[in-house]
Protein backbone atom coordinates (compact mmCIF):
# COMPACT_ATOMS: atom_id res chain seq x y z
CA UNK A 1 0.00 0.00 0.00
CA UNK A 2 2.83 2.38 0.82
CA UNK A 3 4.36 1.69 -2.60
CA UNK A 4 1.04 2.57 -4.26
CA UNK A 5 0.77 5.74 -2.21
CA UNK A 6 4.31 6.72 -3.17
CA UNK A 7 3.50 6.15 -6.83
CA UNK A 8 0.35 8.22 -6.52
CA UNK A 9 2.29 11.00 -4.81
CA UNK A 10 4.83 10.88 -7.63
CA UNK A 11 2.07 11.16 -10.24
CA UNK A 12 0.42 13.95 -8.24
CA UNK A 13 3.67 15.89 -7.93
CA UNK A 14 4.41 15.61 -11.65
CA UNK A 15 0.83 16.56 -12.48
CA UNK A 16 1.19 19.55 -10.15
CA UNK A 17 4.40 20.69 -11.87
CA UNK A 18 2.86 20.25 -15.30
CA UNK A 19 -0.30 21.86 -13.95
CA UNK A 20 1.45 24.90 -12.49
CA UNK A 21 3.39 25.66 -15.64
CA UNK A 22 0.52 24.75 -17.94
CA UNK A 23 -1.99 26.68 -15.83
CA UNK A 24 0.25 29.74 -15.69
CA UNK A 25 0.70 29.58 -19.43
CA UNK A 26 -2.97 29.07 -20.14
CA UNK A 27 -3.98 31.78 -17.69
CA UNK A 28 -1.60 34.22 -19.34
CA UNK A 29 -2.93 33.15 -22.71
CA UNK A 30 -6.49 33.35 -21.41
CA UNK A 31 -5.91 36.98 -20.56
CA UNK A 32 -5.82 37.53 -24.30
CA UNK A 33 -9.52 36.66 -24.52
CA UNK A 34 -10.59 40.07 -23.16
CA UNK A 35 -8.15 41.63 -25.64
CA UNK A 36 -9.56 39.65 -28.57
CA UNK A 37 -13.21 40.06 -27.62
CA UNK A 38 -12.64 43.78 -27.03
CA UNK A 39 -10.47 44.41 -30.08
CA UNK A 40 -12.26 42.22 -32.65
CA UNK A 41 -15.92 41.79 -33.51
CA UNK A 42 -17.71 38.52 -32.85
CA UNK A 43 -17.42 37.71 -36.57
CA UNK A 44 -13.66 38.30 -36.66
CA UNK A 45 -13.19 36.14 -33.57
CA UNK A 46 -15.28 33.45 -35.25
CA UNK A 47 -13.01 33.69 -38.30
CA UNK A 48 -9.98 32.97 -36.13
CA UNK A 49 -11.74 30.06 -34.42
CA UNK A 50 -12.43 28.41 -37.78
CA UNK A 51 -8.72 28.50 -38.66
CA UNK A 52 -7.66 26.95 -35.37
CA UNK A 53 -10.35 24.29 -35.65
CA UNK A 54 -8.94 23.29 -39.05
CA UNK A 55 -5.38 23.30 -37.70
CA UNK A 56 -6.39 20.80 -34.99
CA UNK A 57 -7.21 18.22 -37.65
CA UNK A 58 -3.99 18.66 -39.56
CA UNK A 59 -1.66 18.29 -36.56
CA UNK A 60 -3.13 14.84 -35.80
CA UNK A 61 -2.34 13.63 -39.30
CA UNK A 62 1.15 15.15 -39.23
CA UNK A 63 1.99 13.32 -35.97
CA UNK A 64 0.42 9.98 -37.06
CA UNK A 65 0.56 8.59 -33.53
CA UNK A 66 4.33 8.90 -33.08
CA UNK A 67 4.08 10.47 -29.63
CA UNK A 68 2.10 7.63 -28.04
CA UNK A 69 4.08 5.06 -30.05
CA UNK A 70 7.27 6.50 -28.56
CA UNK A 71 5.99 5.95 -25.00
CA UNK A 72 4.77 2.45 -25.82
CA UNK A 73 7.93 1.11 -27.50
CA UNK A 74 10.30 2.82 -25.08
CA UNK A 75 9.21 0.17 -22.57
CA UNK A 76 11.05 -2.58 -24.46
CA UNK A 77 13.31 -0.83 -26.99
CA UNK A 78 16.17 1.65 -26.66
CA UNK A 79 14.34 4.95 -26.05
CA UNK A 80 16.97 6.93 -27.97
CA UNK A 81 16.58 4.68 -30.99
CA UNK A 82 12.78 5.01 -30.79
CA UNK A 83 13.06 8.80 -30.59
CA UNK A 84 15.54 9.01 -33.49
CA UNK A 85 13.46 6.80 -35.75
CA UNK A 86 10.26 8.68 -34.98
CA UNK A 87 11.76 12.14 -35.35
CA UNK A 88 13.49 11.38 -38.65
CA UNK A 89 10.19 10.05 -39.95
CA UNK A 90 8.44 13.25 -38.86
CA UNK A 91 11.12 15.39 -40.50
CA UNK A 92 10.56 13.77 -43.88
CA UNK A 93 6.75 13.79 -43.71
CA UNK A 94 6.63 17.39 -42.44
CA UNK A 95 8.83 18.60 -45.28
CA UNK A 96 6.42 16.95 -47.72
CA UNK A 97 3.48 18.63 -45.96
CA UNK A 98 5.07 22.08 -46.25
CA UNK A 99 5.54 21.51 -49.98
CA UNK A 100 1.90 20.49 -50.40
CA UNK A 101 0.62 23.37 -48.25
CA UNK A 102 2.49 26.00 -50.24
CA UNK A 103 1.43 24.43 -53.54
CA UNK A 104 -2.29 24.30 -52.71
CA UNK A 105 -2.59 27.43 -50.56
CA UNK A 106 -5.34 28.96 -52.74
CA UNK A 107 -7.45 25.79 -52.71
CA UNK A 108 -7.14 25.54 -48.93
CA UNK A 109 -8.23 29.17 -48.46
CA UNK A 110 -11.27 28.61 -50.69
CA UNK A 111 -12.23 25.45 -48.78
CA UNK A 112 -12.21 27.42 -45.51
CA UNK A 113 -14.38 30.06 -47.25
CA UNK A 114 -11.73 32.77 -46.85
CA UNK A 115 -10.37 32.90 -50.42
CA UNK A 116 -8.64 36.25 -49.90
CA UNK A 117 -6.60 35.02 -46.94
CA UNK A 118 -3.98 32.79 -48.55
CA UNK A 119 -1.32 34.61 -46.52
CA UNK A 120 -2.91 33.21 -43.36
CA UNK A 121 -2.79 29.71 -44.84
CA UNK A 122 0.95 30.06 -45.52
CA UNK A 123 1.63 31.19 -41.96
CA UNK A 124 -0.35 28.28 -40.54
CA UNK A 125 1.58 25.82 -42.72
CA UNK A 126 4.82 26.87 -41.02
CA UNK A 127 3.20 26.94 -37.56
CA UNK A 128 2.06 23.36 -38.07
CA UNK A 129 5.49 22.29 -39.29
CA UNK A 130 7.29 23.80 -36.28
CA UNK A 131 4.77 22.41 -33.78
CA UNK A 132 4.94 18.93 -35.32
CA UNK A 133 8.72 18.81 -35.04
CA UNK A 134 8.52 20.06 -31.44
CA UNK A 135 6.07 17.43 -30.17
CA UNK A 136 8.42 14.45 -29.95
CA UNK A 137 11.18 16.43 -28.17
CA UNK A 138 8.51 17.52 -25.68
CA UNK A 139 7.51 13.87 -25.29
CA UNK A 140 11.19 13.09 -24.63
CA UNK A 141 11.18 15.58 -21.74
CA UNK A 142 8.08 13.90 -20.31
CA UNK A 143 9.64 10.45 -20.67
CA UNK A 144 12.85 11.57 -18.95
CA UNK A 145 10.84 13.02 -16.05
CA UNK A 146 11.79 16.62 -16.74
CA UNK A 147 8.49 18.43 -16.14
CA UNK A 148 10.21 21.67 -15.12
CA UNK A 149 12.11 21.94 -18.41
CA UNK A 150 8.94 20.96 -20.24
CA UNK A 151 7.09 23.71 -18.40
CA UNK A 152 9.74 26.31 -19.15
CA UNK A 153 9.42 25.65 -22.87
CA UNK A 154 5.66 25.94 -22.69
CA UNK A 155 5.78 29.12 -20.61
CA UNK A 156 8.28 30.78 -22.94
CA UNK A 157 6.04 29.85 -25.86
CA UNK A 158 3.05 31.49 -24.18
CA UNK A 159 5.12 34.49 -23.10
CA UNK A 160 6.40 35.14 -26.62
CA UNK A 161 2.89 34.70 -28.03
CA UNK A 162 1.36 37.11 -25.52
CA UNK A 163 4.20 39.60 -25.89
CA UNK A 164 3.84 39.87 -29.65
CA UNK A 165 0.04 40.04 -29.36
CA UNK A 166 0.38 43.01 -27.03
CA UNK A 167 2.99 44.56 -29.30
CA UNK A 168 0.93 44.23 -32.50
CA UNK A 169 -2.55 44.88 -31.08
CA UNK A 170 -1.89 47.38 -28.28
CA UNK A 171 1.57 48.95 -28.21
CA UNK A 172 2.08 49.80 -31.88
CA UNK A 173 -1.46 51.21 -32.44
CA UNK A 174 -0.96 53.34 -29.29
CA UNK A 175 2.42 54.58 -30.53
CA UNK A 176 0.94 55.40 -33.94
CA UNK A 177 -1.70 57.55 -32.23
CA UNK A 178 1.14 59.32 -30.42
CA UNK A 179 2.69 60.24 -33.75
CA UNK A 180 5.28 57.48 -34.22
CA UNK A 181 5.61 56.07 -37.71
CA UNK A 182 5.37 52.34 -38.45
CA UNK A 183 5.06 52.19 -42.23
CA UNK A 184 4.99 48.39 -42.26
CA UNK A 185 2.04 48.17 -39.88
CA UNK A 186 -1.33 47.47 -41.51
CA UNK A 187 -4.47 47.89 -39.39
CA UNK A 188 -6.46 45.82 -41.89
CA UNK A 189 -4.25 42.79 -41.23
CA UNK A 190 -6.37 42.31 -38.08
CA UNK A 191 -6.36 38.74 -36.77
CA UNK A 192 -3.30 38.11 -38.93
CA UNK A 193 -1.18 39.61 -36.16
CA UNK A 194 -2.50 36.94 -33.77
CA UNK A 195 -1.41 34.26 -36.24
CA UNK A 196 2.02 35.86 -36.74
CA UNK A 197 2.47 35.97 -32.96
CA UNK A 198 1.70 32.25 -32.86
CA UNK A 199 4.30 31.60 -35.57
CA UNK A 200 7.01 33.48 -33.67
CA UNK A 201 6.17 31.60 -30.45
CA UNK A 202 6.33 28.25 -32.26
CA UNK A 203 9.69 29.19 -33.74
CA UNK A 204 11.13 30.05 -30.33
CA UNK A 205 9.90 26.74 -28.85
CA UNK A 206 11.39 24.84 -31.78
CA UNK A 207 14.78 26.47 -31.22
CA UNK A 208 14.65 25.84 -27.46
CA UNK A 209 14.03 22.13 -28.05
CA UNK A 210 16.87 21.59 -30.52
CA UNK A 211 19.32 20.51 -27.75
CA UNK A 212 16.99 17.58 -27.00
CA UNK A 213 17.36 16.23 -30.52
CA UNK A 214 20.65 14.56 -29.45
CA UNK A 215 19.20 11.01 -29.63
CA UNK A 216 18.95 11.58 -33.40
CA UNK A 217 22.55 10.35 -33.59
CA UNK A 218 21.17 6.82 -33.16
CA UNK A 219 19.91 7.00 -36.73
CA UNK A 220 16.88 5.53 -38.47
CA UNK A 221 15.80 1.94 -37.86
CA UNK A 222 13.53 0.73 -40.66
CA UNK A 223 12.26 -2.34 -38.78
CA UNK A 224 11.50 -0.26 -35.68
CA UNK A 225 9.81 2.40 -37.81
CA UNK A 226 7.49 -0.28 -39.20
CA UNK A 227 6.48 -1.21 -35.63
CA UNK A 228 5.93 2.46 -34.77
CA UNK A 229 3.83 2.95 -37.88
CA UNK A 230 1.68 -0.15 -37.29
CA UNK A 231 1.04 0.89 -33.69
CA UNK A 232 0.51 4.59 -34.44
CA UNK A 233 -1.60 4.19 -37.57
CA UNK A 234 -4.91 3.64 -35.74
CA UNK A 235 -4.09 6.66 -33.59
CA UNK A 236 -4.53 8.84 -36.69
CA UNK A 237 -8.12 7.70 -36.92
CA UNK A 238 -8.58 7.97 -33.15
CA UNK A 239 -6.98 11.41 -33.09
CA UNK A 240 -8.99 12.70 -36.05
CA UNK A 241 -12.18 11.39 -34.51
CA UNK A 242 -11.22 13.12 -31.26
CA UNK A 243 -10.65 16.40 -33.07
CA UNK A 244 -14.00 15.97 -34.81
CA UNK A 245 -15.59 15.77 -31.38
CA UNK A 246 -13.67 18.81 -30.12
CA UNK A 247 -13.78 21.18 -33.08
CA UNK A 248 -16.12 20.05 -35.88
CA UNK A 249 -18.95 21.96 -34.21
CA UNK A 250 -17.32 25.28 -35.12
CA UNK A 251 -16.77 24.21 -38.72
CA UNK A 252 -20.35 22.92 -39.02
CA UNK A 253 -21.73 26.11 -37.50
CA UNK A 254 -19.76 28.06 -40.09
CA UNK A 255 -21.06 25.88 -42.92
CA UNK A 256 -24.68 25.40 -41.82
CA UNK A 257 -25.68 28.81 -40.47
CA UNK A 258 -26.49 31.77 -42.70
CA UNK A 259 -23.43 33.70 -43.87
CA UNK A 260 -24.57 36.93 -42.20
CA UNK A 261 -24.64 35.34 -38.71
CA UNK A 262 -22.29 32.35 -38.86
CA UNK A 263 -19.11 34.14 -37.79
CA UNK A 264 -20.98 35.88 -34.97
CA UNK A 265 -22.43 32.57 -33.73
CA UNK A 266 -19.04 30.82 -33.89
CA UNK A 267 -17.45 33.71 -32.04
CA UNK A 268 -20.00 33.56 -29.21
CA UNK A 269 -19.72 29.78 -28.97
CA UNK A 270 -15.91 29.88 -28.92
CA UNK A 271 -15.77 32.62 -26.29
CA UNK A 272 -18.03 30.76 -23.84
CA UNK A 273 -16.19 27.52 -24.57
CA UNK A 274 -13.07 29.28 -23.25
CA UNK A 275 -14.71 29.67 -19.85
CA UNK A 276 -14.36 25.90 -19.35
CA UNK A 277 -10.63 26.61 -19.23
CA UNK A 278 -9.88 25.39 -15.71
CA UNK A 279 -11.13 21.87 -16.33
CA UNK A 280 -9.43 21.75 -19.71
CA UNK A 281 -6.12 22.81 -18.16
CA UNK A 282 -6.34 20.15 -15.46
CA UNK A 283 -7.17 17.41 -17.97
CA UNK A 284 -4.26 18.39 -20.20
CA UNK A 285 -1.84 18.68 -17.27
CA UNK A 286 -2.92 15.26 -16.03
CA UNK A 287 -2.40 13.76 -19.50
CA UNK A 288 1.15 15.09 -19.66
CA UNK A 289 2.05 13.26 -16.45
CA UNK A 290 -0.28 10.24 -16.66
CA UNK A 291 0.51 8.85 -20.11
CA UNK A 292 4.18 7.98 -19.40
CA UNK A 293 3.15 6.99 -15.84
CA UNK A 294 0.55 4.48 -17.05
CA UNK A 295 2.95 2.88 -19.51
CA UNK A 296 5.64 2.67 -16.84
CA UNK A 297 3.29 1.08 -14.27
CA UNK A 298 2.08 -1.53 -16.78
CA UNK A 299 5.36 -3.42 -16.22
CA UNK A 300 4.55 -3.91 -12.52
CA UNK A 301 2.37 -6.58 -10.95
CA UNK A 302 -1.37 -5.80 -10.79
CA UNK A 303 -1.22 -2.18 -12.03
CA UNK A 304 -5.01 -2.12 -12.27
CA UNK A 305 -5.36 -1.13 -8.61
CA UNK A 306 -3.13 1.89 -9.19
CA UNK A 307 -5.21 2.88 -12.23
CA UNK A 308 -8.40 2.63 -10.14
CA UNK A 309 -7.00 4.87 -7.42
CA UNK A 310 -5.77 7.37 -9.99
CA UNK A 311 -9.28 7.53 -11.46
CA UNK A 312 -10.78 8.03 -8.00
CA UNK A 313 -8.68 11.08 -7.16
CA UNK A 314 -8.96 12.39 -10.72
CA UNK A 315 -12.76 12.40 -10.52
CA UNK A 316 -12.64 14.08 -7.12
CA UNK A 317 -10.40 16.86 -8.45
CA UNK A 318 -12.50 17.29 -11.60
CA UNK A 319 -15.72 17.58 -9.59
CA UNK A 320 -14.20 20.30 -7.43
CA UNK A 321 -13.09 22.23 -10.53
CA UNK A 322 -16.52 21.72 -12.07
CA UNK A 323 -18.27 23.21 -9.06
CA UNK A 324 -15.66 25.97 -8.68
CA UNK A 325 -16.21 27.13 -12.25
CA UNK A 326 -19.99 26.82 -12.15
CA UNK A 327 -20.46 28.91 -9.00
CA UNK A 328 -18.01 31.61 -10.07
CA UNK A 329 -19.28 32.02 -13.64
CA UNK A 330 -21.34 35.15 -12.78
CA UNK A 331 -18.12 36.84 -11.61
CA UNK A 332 -15.53 35.58 -14.11
CA UNK A 333 -17.69 35.68 -17.23
CA UNK A 334 -17.89 39.48 -17.64
CA UNK A 335 -14.21 39.85 -16.73
CA UNK A 336 -12.99 37.75 -19.64
CA UNK A 337 -15.73 38.40 -22.18
CA UNK A 338 -15.91 42.16 -22.52
CA UNK A 339 -18.35 42.83 -25.34
CA UNK A 340 -22.02 42.86 -24.34
CA UNK A 341 -22.87 41.31 -27.69
CA UNK A 342 -21.66 37.95 -26.46
CA UNK A 343 -23.99 37.96 -23.42
CA UNK A 344 -26.95 39.20 -25.43
CA UNK A 345 -27.10 35.88 -27.26
CA UNK A 346 -30.20 33.94 -26.20
CA UNK A 347 -28.19 30.83 -25.25
CA UNK A 348 -25.21 32.49 -23.58
CA UNK A 349 -26.18 31.41 -20.05
CA UNK A 350 -26.40 27.72 -20.95
CA UNK A 351 -23.28 27.14 -23.02
CA UNK A 352 -20.52 27.03 -20.42
CA UNK A 353 -22.34 24.78 -17.87
CA UNK A 354 -23.15 22.24 -20.56
CA UNK A 355 -19.60 22.29 -21.92
CA UNK A 356 -18.14 21.94 -18.41
CA UNK A 357 -19.99 18.67 -17.91
CA UNK A 358 -18.88 17.57 -21.36
CA UNK A 359 -15.27 18.20 -20.33
CA UNK A 360 -15.80 16.22 -17.13
CA UNK A 361 -16.88 13.16 -19.11
CA UNK A 362 -14.08 13.71 -21.60
CA UNK A 363 -11.49 13.72 -18.82
CA UNK A 364 -12.88 10.50 -17.34
CA UNK A 365 -12.81 8.92 -20.78
CA UNK A 366 -9.12 9.82 -21.20
CA UNK A 367 -8.46 7.84 -18.04
CA UNK A 368 -10.55 4.91 -19.21
CA UNK A 369 -8.90 4.75 -22.63
CA UNK A 370 -5.62 3.48 -21.20
CA UNK A 371 -6.88 -0.10 -21.59
CA UNK A 372 -6.53 -0.18 -25.37
CA UNK A 373 -3.20 1.65 -25.45
CA UNK A 374 -1.61 -0.79 -23.01
CA UNK A 375 -2.92 -3.91 -24.75
CA UNK A 376 -2.42 -2.88 -28.36
CA UNK A 377 -6.19 -2.92 -28.87
CA UNK A 378 -5.99 0.24 -30.93
CA UNK A 379 -8.42 -1.07 -33.52
CA UNK A 380 -11.12 -1.61 -30.88
CA UNK A 381 -10.33 1.76 -29.33
CA UNK A 382 -10.84 3.37 -32.71
CA UNK A 383 -14.46 2.16 -32.72
CA UNK A 384 -15.15 4.41 -29.74
CA UNK A 385 -13.53 7.46 -31.33
CA UNK A 386 -15.11 6.94 -34.75
CA UNK A 387 -18.50 6.23 -33.18
CA UNK A 388 -18.19 9.45 -31.20
CA UNK A 389 -17.22 11.40 -34.30
CA UNK A 390 -20.19 10.06 -36.23
CA UNK A 391 -22.46 10.89 -33.31
CA UNK A 392 -21.04 14.40 -33.09
CA UNK A 393 -21.62 15.08 -36.78
CA UNK A 394 -25.14 13.60 -36.79
CA UNK A 395 -26.25 15.43 -33.66
CA UNK A 396 -24.81 18.73 -34.86
CA UNK A 397 -26.48 18.36 -38.26
CA UNK A 398 -29.80 17.60 -36.56
CA UNK A 399 -29.62 20.19 -33.76
CA UNK A 400 -27.88 23.21 -35.34
CA UNK A 401 -30.79 24.09 -37.67
CA UNK A 402 -33.15 23.92 -34.67
CA UNK A 403 -31.27 25.55 -31.77
CA UNK A 404 -27.98 26.74 -33.29
CA UNK A 405 -24.96 26.84 -31.01
CA UNK A 406 -26.92 25.37 -28.09
CA UNK A 407 -27.33 22.27 -30.24
CA UNK A 408 -23.57 22.02 -30.65
CA UNK A 409 -23.05 22.22 -26.88
CA UNK A 410 -25.70 19.55 -26.20
CA UNK A 411 -24.21 17.32 -28.92
CA UNK A 412 -20.78 17.61 -27.26
CA UNK A 413 -22.21 16.65 -23.87
CA UNK A 414 -24.17 13.64 -25.16
CA UNK A 415 -21.30 12.30 -27.25
CA UNK A 416 -18.69 12.52 -24.51
CA UNK A 417 -21.03 10.85 -22.04
CA UNK A 418 -21.76 8.06 -24.52
CA UNK A 419 -18.08 7.56 -25.33
CA UNK A 420 -17.24 7.41 -21.61
CA UNK A 421 -19.81 4.66 -21.02
CA UNK A 422 -18.71 2.77 -24.14
CA UNK A 423 -15.04 2.93 -23.20
CA UNK A 424 -15.80 1.68 -19.68
CA UNK A 425 -17.85 -1.23 -21.01
CA UNK A 426 -15.23 -2.38 -23.51
CA UNK A 427 -12.39 -1.77 -21.07
CA UNK A 428 -13.94 -3.98 -18.42
CA UNK A 429 -14.22 -6.74 -21.01
CA UNK A 430 -10.66 -6.54 -22.37
CA UNK A 431 -8.70 -5.12 -19.40
CA UNK A 432 -10.77 -5.09 -16.19
CA UNK A 433 -9.91 -2.31 -13.73
CA UNK A 434 -11.70 -2.16 -10.35
CA UNK A 435 -13.04 1.39 -10.59
CA UNK A 436 -15.23 2.48 -7.69
CA UNK A 437 -18.32 3.55 -9.62
CA UNK A 438 -20.37 4.33 -6.52
CA UNK A 439 -18.05 6.90 -4.94
CA UNK A 440 -17.04 8.43 -8.29
CA UNK A 441 -20.67 8.78 -9.28
CA UNK A 442 -21.52 10.23 -5.87
CA UNK A 443 -18.98 13.02 -6.28
CA UNK A 444 -20.49 14.01 -9.63
CA UNK A 445 -23.99 14.02 -8.12
CA UNK A 446 -22.76 16.00 -5.10
CA UNK A 447 -21.17 18.71 -7.25
CA UNK A 448 -24.32 18.93 -9.38
CA UNK A 449 -26.64 19.13 -6.37
CA UNK A 450 -24.56 21.91 -4.80
CA UNK A 451 -24.66 23.84 -8.09
CA UNK A 452 -28.46 23.70 -8.22
CA UNK A 453 -28.59 24.76 -4.57
CA UNK A 454 -26.37 27.71 -5.52
CA UNK A 455 -28.72 28.66 -8.38
CA UNK A 456 -31.76 28.39 -6.12
CA UNK A 457 -30.28 30.45 -3.30
CA UNK A 458 -29.01 33.09 -5.75
CA UNK A 459 -32.45 33.52 -7.29
CA UNK A 460 -34.42 33.90 -4.06
CA UNK A 461 -31.99 35.90 -1.94
CA UNK A 462 -30.39 39.33 -2.05
CA UNK A 463 -27.22 37.97 -0.47
CA UNK A 464 -24.22 38.49 -2.82
CA UNK A 465 -23.65 35.45 -5.02
CA UNK A 466 -20.03 35.19 -3.94
CA UNK A 467 -21.25 34.25 -0.42
CA UNK A 468 -23.28 31.34 -1.77
CA UNK A 469 -20.31 30.37 -3.97
CA UNK A 470 -18.04 30.12 -0.93
CA UNK A 471 -20.63 28.18 1.09
CA UNK A 472 -21.23 25.64 -1.70
CA UNK A 473 -17.51 25.12 -2.27
CA UNK A 474 -16.92 24.84 1.45
CA UNK A 475 -19.68 22.25 1.74
CA UNK A 476 -18.09 20.18 -1.03
CA UNK A 477 -14.67 20.32 0.65
CA UNK A 478 -16.04 19.36 4.07
CA UNK A 479 -18.17 16.49 2.78
CA UNK A 480 -15.40 15.02 0.64
CA UNK A 481 -12.95 15.34 3.53
CA UNK A 482 -15.28 13.38 5.78
CA UNK A 483 -15.59 10.70 3.12
CA UNK A 484 -11.92 10.54 2.25
CA UNK A 485 -10.53 10.78 5.78
CA UNK A 486 -10.34 7.00 6.48
CA UNK A 487 -8.33 6.35 3.31
CA UNK A 488 -6.36 3.50 4.88
CA UNK A 489 -9.52 1.43 5.13
CA UNK A 490 -10.95 2.44 1.77
CA UNK A 491 -11.64 -0.21 -0.85
CA UNK A 492 -11.42 0.98 -4.42
CA UNK A 493 -13.01 -2.04 -6.01
CA UNK A 494 -16.45 -1.75 -7.52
Amino acid sequence: MSLQNNLLKKLASETAIYGITHTMGRLINFLLVPLYTGFFTEAEYGNLSVYYAAVSFVIVVLMYGMETAFFNFSRDENPEKVFATGQISLLVSTAFFVLLGLTFQHQIARFLEYPQQTNFVIIFVFILALDTLSNLPLAWLRYKKMPVKFGVVRLVNIGVNVGFNLLFLVAIPWLIKKGYNFTWYNHDFGIGYIIVSNLLASLVSFLMLLPYWKPMKMGFDKELWHKLWIYGRPLILIGLAGIVNETIDRLLLKKMLANDISDYEVGVYSAFYKLAMFMTIFVQSFKFAAEPFFFEQSKNENPQRIYAKVMHYFVLAMCFLLLLTLVTLPQIGPIFIRRKGYFEHQYSAYLTPILLYANLFLGIMYNLNIWYKLNNKMRIGSYISVGGAVGTIVLNVVLIPVIGILGSAIATLLVYFGMMVWSYTLGQKHYPIPYNLKINGFYIILATALYFIFLGLSSISNVPQIIWSILCLGSFIVLTYLIERPTKNRKFAT
